[in-house]
């Protein structure tokens, strides 16, 4: 049998769960995942293996690439970096090392060619004192159109 992770062949097999699938793996990968206990007696510990795995992924799931849940990367991000950098009386240069970051960066964010992370947006905010984040706008819909509308989260059966 190979491992599930790394495809190594394996005489000894563990079970563990990672991501919240559970695979056959081997000693060396078994510690990306949480081991799957076994005995009846441990039924209650699996169970609270697999609720803490599902919360763990709902997080996940609700966790926006920019910002929370009601903020969201501003449109006009590289205007804001662009025109923070000046009233700041820095170079592009500059900024970039006051962020540890190359020139390069700065240059694709004021032309907006590249997004930034997390990290570099919250770096950009401090070194600049700017806000990129924006509120977002809540969107209403008619009840009866919401209801018509297919998503890829109506397709998808959970078990």
């Amino acid at each position: 049998m190979n491992c599930e992770l790394c495809g190594k062949e394996i005489s000894d097999r563990k079970e563990v769960i990672v991501e919240g699938s559970e695979l056959q793996v081997c000693s060396e990968c078994a510690r990306y995942g949480e081991e799957v206990i076994s005995s009846e007696d441990e039924k209650a510990s699996k169970n609270e293996l697999m609720k803490r795995i599902e919360k763990q992924r709902r997080k996940r799931e609700s966790r926006k690439a920019y910002g929370t849940e009601e903020n969201e990367l501003a449109l006009d991000y590289p205007e804001r970096i662009k025109e923070g950098r000046i009233e700041n009386d820095l170079t592009q240069e500059d900024l970039a090392k006051r962020i540890n970051e190359k020139r390069s960066v700065i240059t694709k964010l004021e032309k907006g060619d590249m997004r930034p992370s997390d990290d570099l947006r919250e770096k950009l905010e401090n070194a600049l004192d700017i806000n990129l984040l924006e509120e977002l706008e809540e969107i209403h819909t008619d009840s009866s159109e919401s209801q018509s509308a297919l998503t890829i989260g109506d397709l998808i059966e959970e078990k």
